[in-house]
């Protein structure tokens, strides 16, 4: 029995906002505690989240220190020739990145215009997050995810999965879809599928990037009015402290895509690598695991066909279904009453992830004795050898 029942009165909100809060309220909201850095359950991915995990968190630390310094006069170069100040631009090349140093370092920070303090961010954010390198980073994490749930629907019962086996089979994988394509001549469910995991990772690391970029900016334009309207005497948090606290969001919104983004691919890559019939069952013994998740955890599934003309949204699979527009919330206002969503309007089983953060799986019901490809069941043999 539920003692002191929390009321909470949501009519002077709206609709809109009502239902924002309803979708928050009802979803997995798994970035607010520490179970994101727990090692992922499928050895299949675990590695490759904690290589992309890794090398992300190295890249936004640099950044962070970078603005620090810059803003604390270390690269400040005395014999340096103050030179005109650089235009603003959305993208720099190698020279223009090479200008606006030599402008920046020219000055100390104290003899900087705001505009400066502005410029020095775009420099550090295009230097160290460059947009060309950083979509070859979600390429690289979501082609080999993809890669991984073939590899799943062709390994061999007997072979035991260890981290030094799954070192070995990404050790001899491509990193580009294109790669992929031309090494295993994919069919084309299965190239559209990694070209999507491609887009959409990609899509969320240039978010992550720009977001971090404005962030830095408001950060530090908040600083300086701060200092400037300061009462003398009065301590304020130092700039350093504001930008470690904003850089822990960053860190975890990393971790959201490198796990989100690896386990999409890797079990929407499984499906696509099964023949139509196979059953499945879906696996979501983790920490924190939502209500929802917890509700499809043991769920026999049926691989099924994407433009099979009588599809049972809670017992079918197929490639390319996901929760997208769809809600955790079972209601919904409608002017100013709730009523009940329809089942077509609510999460479903999913073939991929059931949410961000999600850490769901497929295993076999039955395990076969051939999969899908028998080249590529060669060329997995074979390198295992």
């Amino acid at each position: 029995m539920i003692k002191n029942p929390l009321f909470l009165d949501v009519m002077p909100l709206g609709e809109i906002s009502t239902n924002d809060a309803l979708e928050f309220i009802f979803k997995s909201i798994h970035d607010r505690d520490d179970g994101i850095w727990l090692p992922h359950d499928s050895i299949l991915i675990r590695r490759l989240i904690e290589l992309f995990s890794q090398r992300g968190l190295d890249r936004l630390t640099y950044v962070r220190d970078q603005i620090i310094e810059w803003e604390t006069g270390a690269h400040y170069n005395e014999h340096s020739v103050i030179i005109p100040r650089p235009n603003m631009m959305e993208r720099w090349n190698k020279e223009e990145l090479s200008f606006v140093k030599i402008y920046l370092e020219s000055l100390f920070p104290t003899d900087w215009t705001l505009d400066d303090h502005m410029l020095a961010i775009d420099y550090v954010v295009q230097r160290y997050l460059p947009a060309d390198e950083m979509k070859t980073e979600a390429e690289w994490l979501t082609t080999r995810a993809g890669l991984m749930g073939k590899v799943q629907a062709n390994l061999d019962a007997a072979v035991a999965l260890s981290g030094a086996v799954v070192d070995k089979i990404l050790g001899a994988m491509p990193t580009t879809v294109k790669q992929a394509d031309t090494q295993f001549n994919l069919p084309a469910q299965q190239k559209s599928m990694l070209d999507f995991a491609r887009v959409r990772a990609a899509e969320n690391v240039r978010a992550l990037t720009e977001s971090v970029r404005h962030d830095m900016r408001s950060t530090i334009i908040n600083h300086l009015e701060g200092n400037v309207a300061a009462v003398s005497g009065t301590p304020s948090q130092s700039l350093q402290s504001k930008l470690f606290d904003r850089f822990a969001v960053h860190n975890r919104d990393w971790r959201r895509i490198a796990v989100t983004e690896a386990g999409e691919a890797q079990t929407q890559g499984y499906v696509a690598s099964l023949a139509v019939g196979t059953k499945i069952k879906r696996v979501e013994r983790y920490a924190n695991a939502c209500k929802f998740c917890r509700k499809i955890d043991g769920v026999i599934a049926t691989v099924v066909a994407p433009d099979h003309p009588s599809k049972n949204h809670d017992t079918d699979v197929w490639v390319g279904k996901n929760n997208i527009g769809r809600s955790a919330s079972p209601r919904k206002r409608v002017g100013d009453v709730l009523v009940p969503r329809t089942p077509d309007e609510m999460w479903h089983l999913p073939a991929g992830l059931a949410h961000p953060h999600c850490r769901g799986r497929w295993v076999p019901v039955i395990v076969a004795e051939a999969g899908d490809d028998p080249d590529f069941a060669a060329w997995l043999q074979k390198t295992l050898a």
